[in-house]
């Protein structure tokens, strides 16, 4: 039991998240106090060359204006008046033999004109030796300068400041650590509440969503782009249970008056009410095979199919075609349809996509605004966007019901009585997103404009939903 504890510990992600920030505590702590220790142990070695420097640049000028029995008689005075305290001095012959000084004897050791070396020597009247560092001065009458200034003081810092800087090391430890597992429980926390706002949405409550406290931290964008993937999420399944809904009501009704034919002609058998049965039924398969075709064109464009027959193709060309299709069909209903000011005008997309959105407009305009007796479509194109638009002078659509028009399976209140699915809209709608764009419905004063805005790029345009 113990074993698998430690081996689920040592793999655990908070434990292994510890040691490393630990450890890049300590090694972070490590270089500082190096350069810590360094920079005070040069100050203090500058402190003491500074020393010997001017007593050397002292006696060297003695030299200069007195020769050597003024260096001797300046050793002799410092000694006497006691400002040799910390000092050590010697002056000897070519011979070895001190002449002036508080040493016995020229260490054998020493190099000669050294420039800085550390030793223990003896002066007079101590007992114990001291920790010098010395400078050495060679003279060309053969006379020899020995300086020399106490570092015992030095050396007992250099210890205080080795264990005071060991210490900060241990102490690293423990403030890394704490500073570790705040941080953990600080990510754990933050963590956690995504999962348990994952967990709810996977319960079913698709109304969660991740606190973000407007920092724009990482955290705070991942629960940002989480939201808003659950509310994209919550979207869709809202509008999948309304579209199943809707679509059983719709293929409900054309079966209950398949049915209701079939039991007609079942208790009438008489060769007209057959044939009468075989008709309404032909004609309710066909209205339920156009749901289910439109139903699944809207899913081909939502999914971002027909992106791969996307070619450059002529806009103003199209719109002539589309006029000139339903020319027949506007003549019978007693209106005009017409191009507004035709145009040449290339655009990148899929032709036959395009061509079918808008001809649901153009069948949305002859079933709800051909009263006004004058359909218009056009094409134009501004700095930024591309417009391709159909317009008639019928009713129009409430403002605050053109994007409920725009849903799958929605019907406003004066289209009920025709016929239709309520999908047209819904796939004009993803015809436009699949090509980067949106569907825009507007007043015409009177009527209604329906505008198929695209963006306009210099290069042919990646498409997205």
């Amino acid at each position: 039991m113990n074993r698998l504890s430690w081996t689920r510990l040592k793999h655990s992600t908070t434990v292994r998240f510890v040691l490393l920030y630990l450890a890049l505590s300590v090694a972070g702590a490590v270089p500082v106090l190096f350069v810590t220790y360094h920079q005070a142990d040069r100050m203090s070695r500058d402190h003491f060359e500074a020393q010997i420097s001017n007593r050397k640049a002292n006696l060297l000028l003695t030299h200069r204006t007195g020769g050597i029995p003024a260096v001797a008689q300046g050793i002799r005075d410092r000694i006497a008046g006691g400002a040799a305290a910390q000092t050590a001095l010697l002056l000897i012959d070519p011979s070895g033999r001190r002449i002036a000084g508080n040493m016995k004897t020229w260490p054998a050791t020493l190099r000669e004109q050294a420039g800085w070396t550390e030793m223990r020597l003896y002066r007079d009247g101590h007992v114990q030796p001291e920790l010098f560092a010395l400078s050495a001065v060679h003279f060309r009458s053969g006379h020899r300068l020995l300086i020399g200034t106490v570092i015992d003081d030095r050396t007992r810092m250099r210890e205080a400041l080795l264990i005071a800087l060991v210490g900060a090391l241990i102490l690293a430890v423990p403030i890394g650590l704490a500073g570790s597992l705040v941080l953990v429980r600080f990510m754990n926390n933050r963590i956690g509440s995504i999962g348990d706002v994952a967990a709810r949405i996977a319960a079913g409550d698709l109304s969660r969503r991740v606190d973000t406290d407007g920092t724009n931290d990482p955290f705070d964008r991942l629960g940002d782009s989480l939201n808003a993937m659950l509310a994209r999420i919550e979207a869709l399944v809202e509008e999948l249970r309304l579209v199943t809904d809707a679509l059983a009501h719709d293929l409900r009704s054309p079966l209950t008056r398949i049915r209701a034919s079939v039991e007609k002609a079942t208790m009438q058998p008489t060769e007209e009410t057959q044939r009468q049965a075989i008709d309404a039924t032909s004609q309710e398969i066909d209205g339920m095979l156009r749901t289910i075709a439109g139903t699944l064109e809207i899913s081909r464009a939502e999914a971002g199919m027909g992106r791969e027959n996307f070619a450059a193709f002529d806009l103003g060309a199209l719109t002539r075609d589309l006029c000139e299709m339903y020319q027949p069909l506007a003549e019978e209903s007693g209106v005009s349809i017409a191009v507004e000011k035709p145009r040449e005008m290339t655009f990148f997309g899929n032709r036959e996509l395009i061509g079918q959105a808008v001809s649901n407009l153009i069948d949305n305009a002859l079933k709800y605004g051909s009263d006004g007796g004058n359909i218009r479509i056009g094409v134009e194109e501004t700095e930024t966007s591309i417009l391709f638009w159909v317009a008639d002078r019928g009713g129009g659509i409430p403002v605050d019901r053109r994007e409920e028009a725009q849903r799958k399976y929605r019907r406003l209140d004066g289209a009920r009585a025709t016929d239709g699915s309520g999908l047209g809209l819904a796939l004009v709608r993803a015809v436009a997103r699949l090509h980067g764009g949106e569907l825009i419905l507007e007043d015409n004063s009177p009527g209604l404009r329906a505008v198929l805005r695209f963006p306009r790029p210099a290069d042919p345009p990646e498409a997205t939903l």
